[in-house]
This record gives structure tokens, sequence and C-alpha cells, in this order.
């Protein structure tokens, strides 16, 4: 098959452009056809993510086959967690880690200049309200790569494959509940949000209220950084954690990240 970036290109030569350099002509309506109309050319069951630019790094999965090719294409480095203006950081200096003290709620980061090291400290509010306001601020920004129809799809599928009690929730709260019958665990699927594991069973064994276990985030195709937004419409990734859960639970457990309750990622 020829290289993907052929297509592009020749695709951009007979629409006028990149919709991406285009903003001022093309809506995001139309740089969704546009890409669309391409990933129906090069036959993409999976269809080609939608880059939202420099300020919404597109993040997708090991294995995409266009995985390196985004990267190439004013894409912040796809391995980066935790992004820091440009604008923050000399020419001459570089970001090369970053973690988050919760002892002294402050965020770390490590630089090097002129080939020595030296740490950057940033105060974090303590319940990281603010990196959750940036979760959702980012999340919103995600709606562009969207389309209303398939949303309104993916609805219909998910309806028919749950009871009326959980359509019920989930059409009212985004969010329902179904148990494992293999391994008694509670999940609460969430659009828009990672899915919680959940148990009554205390850590002695005895059964109690309900805690959470952990925090699963998977996104099949990849998501935008920085947001609980996925390159699927919000409900296909809800769909994806119900049917990898029925169909295989414990590849599940493997295929996602697991977070934090308190960490910002897990949007309790």
């Amino acid at each position: 098959m020829t290289d993907i970036s052929t297509y592009m290109r020749q695709a951009r030569s007979r629409r006028g452009g990149d919709p991406r350099q285009l903003a001022g002509r093309w809506t995001w309506a139309e740089s969704r056809a546009w890409i669309d109309a391409l990933s129906d050319h090069v036959g993409d069951w999976q269809g080609i993510p939608i880059p939202l630019g420099e300020d919404q790094p597109l993040v997708l999965a090991p294995g995409h086959p266009l995985r390196e090719f985004f990267a190439s294409i004013d894409q912040a480095d796809m391995e980066t967690v935790n992004i820091v203006a440009a604008e923050d950081v000399p020419d001459d200096e570089e970001i090369v880690n970053y973690w988050f003290c919760r002892v002294r709620n402050i965020g770390v980061y490590v630089a090097r200049s002129k080939g020595r090291y030296y740490a950057v400290t940033v105060p974090v509010s303590p319940d990281r309200s603010m990196d959750r306001l940036t979760f959702w601020l980012q999340t919103l920004g995600c709606a562009d790569a969207w389309d209303l129809k398939a949303e309104q799809r993916a609805r219909d599928t998910l309806r028919a494959m749950l009871s009326d009690r959980q359509w019920m929730h989930y059409d009212l709260t985004g969010t329902f509940l179904e148990t494992s019958p293999r391994s008694r665990i509670t999940y609460m699927f969430r659009r828009l949000r990672p899915t919680i594991a959940l148990t009554p069973r205390g850590r002695d064994g005895r059964e109690t209220s309900m805690r959470c276990i952990a925090v699963l985030c998977m996104h099949p195709i990849g998501l935008y950084d920085r947001s609980w937004g996925g390159c699927m419409v919000p409900t296909d990734d809800v769909m994806a954690h119900l049917t990898m859960m029925r169909g295989d639970e414990a590849f599940l457990w493997r295929k996602a990240n697991q977070h934090k309750p308190s960490s910002p990622e897990a949007g309790i």
C-alpha cells in the first residue's frame, strides 16, 4: 500500500491545502470531512485521528500505523505526559524529567542547560484542583475532533448492549454500573472519564462498603494529552471498555493505565 503521507499530499493538493493550515477558511466540520474522506480512500478501518494542533498533542496508541507520522507533523513528543510551555524554556535548556511531590505539594522539573542539570519547583494546590480544571478545559477542546452523528450512532449501539436501568443511568448521568460474573468486581463505566473498578471486599476479605481498587484508563486508538478525550467519540470509548471487560477482563487490566484515585487523570 502506498505510504499514507503520499495520499495526504495528494489529497491536500486536490482540496486546495492542508486543513490544519487553513483555519481561516476551514471549519472543524470541513476538516473532519476532509480527513474522513482520506480515511475512506486509503481503506483505514479505524479512521485517521483528527489533529487539533500543538495546544492539544495527539498521543496515539503503541502500534498505531500513524504514530510516527503524526509525531513528525508539528505534534509534541508523544511520550511526554507533562507539557511545559515552550516560551518558559530558554533555547539552550531542555526539560528532561518531571514528577509531583505529594508530601510538599510541588511539581518538580529537572532541566538540562549546557550539560548541567538543575531542578525547578512549582507550587501545586493540595487537591490539584487547577490540574483538574486543565483537564476539563482540554476535554472541551477535544469536541472539535468528534462528529455528532458518529456519537449518536455509538449511543444507539450501546443502548442495545445495556439493560433499561443501565441505559437510564447512562442517558441521564453519563455513567452506569456492571458487575463482572467472573471477578465480582463492579465497574463504573463513565463517558469522558476512566473506568472505576469497585469491590465491597475489604483488605481483610470481609465485605464492607464499596471501595475503589483501581481507575482504568484505556483509549484503543489514542487520546489528546492532558484531557479525558480520545480519538474516538466518547461513547465509542465507553463501549471499548465494556466489551473488553465482558470478553477478556484480564486483558482490559493489562491494556489499561491504572491511575491513582487522587490524581487528576482519574477524573474523580
